[in-house]
């Protein structure tokens, strides 16, 4: 049922507005599954998204399965390292940066770490390394310190950076012919997703560049700028340019596409002269391995399983294009206002505007935020997380509908509990009216609706009965009894309150009490349109004089052709008229009741009621107890 526009809408505009205070608050204050979903969310629009094109100025050498397949196993003889890092620097690259480290001296010979080391002096390469977060170890003088201004604001911005006790560092004589190093650490999410990569590292109170970073100086230089404020970082100021990045220093990546998207020379054929000079010259290079056993693999938003080397060479590529992606620290505070504007909308049309309304409002809100969340990243690099605003959005108009049509409900029912309390007084005063003709009743009326009751539930137990006796029907027997003899009000005082026993003529009168009560019924019936709870009455006073062998009055039904209220009623009327006293007769006791009426079972009574009337004789009695008399 569609509630009435404009009512009770109190309730369930306060309901919506409260839920969305509390998404509101949860948006400052998010709990870690809220923020697994965001990030599902983000990996989504990421995917979804057109990717960007590389700028084409770095290029990948790859340590891959055809070069170990022709020049041997890993690690190469550093003479042969040394060979490789010599042709790359003569084939014109701007800058080598090294995913790799050597920490270990060359097994095969003890000059090949000083020929290494003479080709690192020699050109712009950039050793990698990596940081140890487990122990303290390693030699902080063999790494190059990060020459980076720091600019505060309310806090100071190394203190929120990653903190590393040890290093697993290159040996010092290839630390020291190097003009740069990095560390190639990366930080997945819990999840175990790449989303971010640390720019900066701190160690022994120094700050450290991350490979891609390192690399990235040594080609085009500048002077960094480290931004933080109160919450921690805040940004990177590089190149006359401003990336944002999160408490902790992460920059986040801005994938190009899934492995393979950048360009790649293999190892072997620049060892073996057969690569193009062209395809490295004015390049930044990254050196790694993708042969499998040897290279790190990293689950990214794209794809499961990615290169090392390829998410160092997509940081180099975001720092180039200046386009890394941004989860403005601001954005909480644009998803609150995202929570509250909707929210606030769609409680107040959700409380008072009909549903097509609501349900347009709704849907139009979540795809607003969905599509706008997703039109955020993929035009403009920014991402707000539609998670709890398009969340909001639907809990509000789920939970005010609802509250809306249960106070609906609510008033349906109150309704109908007034009109069945209007039927009751109106029922109970028409029969109080007749009992008032006919003293010695007492509180018959009282005690006939709940004989009724009692018979109707135990009768319902038999299958033969069971589906005409359902809760409806036996509470509209127990409110309609009373009405039984209201035809009484109708027949002469001489007759209705003689003493002795009745004439035939005056027992003939006395009969017509169920036509008159049933005229009565009938009329009332007609004027509320033929189908009320009265048609229910017009059975019960017509038929409850009626007899299972057709002997009763005013129609002589007979057996099932008698309205089962009627043959109902008829136990219930008999029995207290039996242990009530009369002027023409005393109180009949329990027992002796129920034995005369059970020895009318087929003939004056129903065998199924009369069933019913003996197993539930012990509730009769206590009835009869109760309402002696009033």
């Amino acid at each position: 049922m569609r509630p009435r526009s404009g009512r009770h809408f109190g309730p369930p505009l306060a309901t919506g507005l409260f839920v969305t205070a509390v998404m509101a608050a949860i948006c400052l204050y998010p709990p870690s599954f809220v923020s697994s979903l965001e990030m599902k969310a983000y990996d989504s629009f990421l995917r979804f998204a057109p990717p960007r094109a590389p700028t084409g100025e770095v290029l990948l050498v790859d340590l891959d399965e055809a070069s170990l397949e022709r020049f041997g196993q890993w690690p190469w003889p550093r003479y042969r390292v040394a060979s490789l890092l010599s042709r790359i620097r003569e084939m014109g690259a701007a800058v080598v940066a090294l995913d790799l480290v050597f920490a270990e001296a060359d097994r095969t010979s003890t000059d090949g770490d000083r020929a290494l080391a003479a080709v690192l002096a020699s050109g712009p390469f950039v050793l990698g390394y990596q940081f140890d977060f487990t122990a303290a170890r390693g030699d902080d003088r063999l790494l190059h310190p990060l020459r980076i201004a720091t600019r505060a604001r309310g806090g100071r911005a190394e203190e929120a950076l990653f903190d590393a006790p040890g290093v697993v560092a290159n040996l010092p004589v290839l630390a020291r012919a190097t003009g740069a190093s990095g560390f190639f650490n990366v930080v997945p999410d819990r999840d175990g997703v790449l989303r971010r990569v640390p720019m900066v590292i701190r160690h022994h109170g120094n700050l450290y560049p991350g490979l891609a970073l390192a690399a990235f100086l040594r080609a085009r230089g500048g002077d960094p700028v480290l931004e933080s404020g109160p919450e921690g970082v805040e940004s990177l100021r590089l190149g006359g340019r401003v990336f944002p990045l999160d408490r902790k220093g992460n920059l986040s990546v801005n994938f190009r596409g899934p492995r393979r998207t950048f360009p790649s020379l293999s190892a072997g054929a620049i060892l073996e002269g057969a690569a193009d000079p062209g395809a490295i010259r004015g390049k930044i290079v990254v050196f790694g391995t993708t042969a499998a056993g040897l290279h790190e693999i990293r689950t990214t938003p794209l794809e499961p399983a990615h290169p090392g080397p390829e998410i160092q060479a997509t940081v180099i590529d975001n720092l180039l294009a200046g386009d890394a992606l941004v989860l403005p620290v601001w954005s909480r505070a644009l998803q609150v206002m995202l929570v509250l504007v909707p929210g606030v909308l769609l409680a107040l049309v959700a409380s008072r505007s009909g549903a097509v309304s609501a349900i347009t409002l709704a849907t139009a809100a979540v795809g607003g935020l969905w599509g706008g969340g997703y039109w955020l990243l993929s035009r403009h690099g920014i991402f707000v997380s539609p998670v709890l605003p398009a969340g909001a959005a639907a809990l509000v108009f789920s939970v005010t509908t609802s509250t809306r049509f249960a106070w609906a409900e609510r008033e349906v029912r109150e309704r109908e509990r007034k009109i069945a309390r209007t039927q009751d007084a109106v029922i109970l005063s028409l029969a109080s009216l007749a009992e008032t003709r006919h003293q010695e009743t007492g509180g018959h009326i009282h005690r006939t609706r709940h004989y009724m009751r009692a018979l109707a539930l135990e009768l319902r137990k038999n299958p033969r009965h069971a589906a005409a006796l359902d809760d409806e029907t036996v509470d509209l027997l127990f409110r309609l009894a009373p009405l039984h003899d209201i035809g009484k009000v109708g027949i002469r005082d001489s007759i209705l309150l003689k003493r002795d026993r009745l004439t035939e003529p005056e027992y003939e009168e006395m009969k017509r009490h169920t036509l008159y009560g049933s005229e009565t019924i009938r009329l009332a019936n007609d004027f509320m349109g033929g189908d009320s709870f009265l048609a229910m009455a017009d059975d019960i006073v017509r038929t409850h004089q009626e007899r299972w062998d057709g002997t009763g009055y005013p129609e002589g039904l007979k057996g099932d052709a008698i309205p089962l209220s009627g043959r109902l009623m008829a136990v219930a009327d008999v029995y207290d008229a039996l242990i009530s006293a009369r002027g023409y007769k005393p109180a009949i006791p329990h027992e002796a009741a129920i034995g005369m009426m059970a020895a009318e079972r087929g003939s004056h009574f129903d065998p199924d009621v009369i069933d019913a009337l003996l197993k539930v004789q012990e509730e009769f009695r206590g009835i009869a107890g109760r309402y002696a008399g009033g």
